[in-house]
């Protein structure tokens, strides 16, 4: 946690936080593995000079797998650090290296992806769309609204925003992924 909290993004460590807390929601026997990638599947944020930057991709999904991979280069530095069992390691690696994809047939990754999505919902929403605009935001909630489960989507359709604009950009996103 204390790696996450040199992030330049200001929201960073209460997501990697709160991505914890809904694991626990989602699974409250989530394993050590799962909890530890939780907590660092963004690690690359912490590091500006090694982040990803999404101008360098035209396409937002190769963007975001780019940003997992990169995160799970800088974890697997990490974690060389520390005499943790192989098993353990990999599984981290693989769970932050994964995160953005999601997979119905890992159940784990399935948790973090949507802990993940939930998160962003209720903890970064309102600050990205501070530093973005309408539709750039509506763009980026689409995506992460999409590659949430069912049950997923109707915890973040419970979201109220103190910015009324936000809670209409989150009906229309609603909305038009119901159709």
């Amino acid at each position: 946690m204390e790696i996450i909290s040199h992030s330049s993004i200001p929201e960073d460590y209460l997501h990697a936080k709160n991505v914890r807390e809904w694991v626990l929601r989602l699974k409250p026997d989530a394993n050590w593995a799962l909890q530890i990638a939780a907590l660092a599947h963004d690690v690359e944020r912490a590091f500006d000079q090694r982040k990803v930057k999404r101008a360098e991709y035209k396409d937002y999904s190769a963007f975001k797998k780019a940003h997992a991979s990169n995160s799970a280069k800088i974890i697997t530095e990490i974690l060389e650090k520390y005499p943790l069992n192989g098993s353990l390691k990999n599984k981290i690696i693989y769970l932050v290296e994964q995160h953005e994809s999601g997979n119905d047939k890992d159940r784990e990754l399935s948790v973090l992806n949507d802990a993940d999505g939930i998160s962003f919902f209720q903890i970064n929403l309102p600050f990205y769309f501070k530093r973005n605009t309408e539709e750039e935001t509506l763009f980026r909630m689409r995506w992460g609204y999409k590659r949430l489960s069912r049950p997923a989507r109707n915890i973040v359709k419970k979201f109220k925003y103190e910015d009324e604009k936000l809670n209409q950009l989150l009906e229309e996103c609603i909305v038009s992924e119901s159709n």
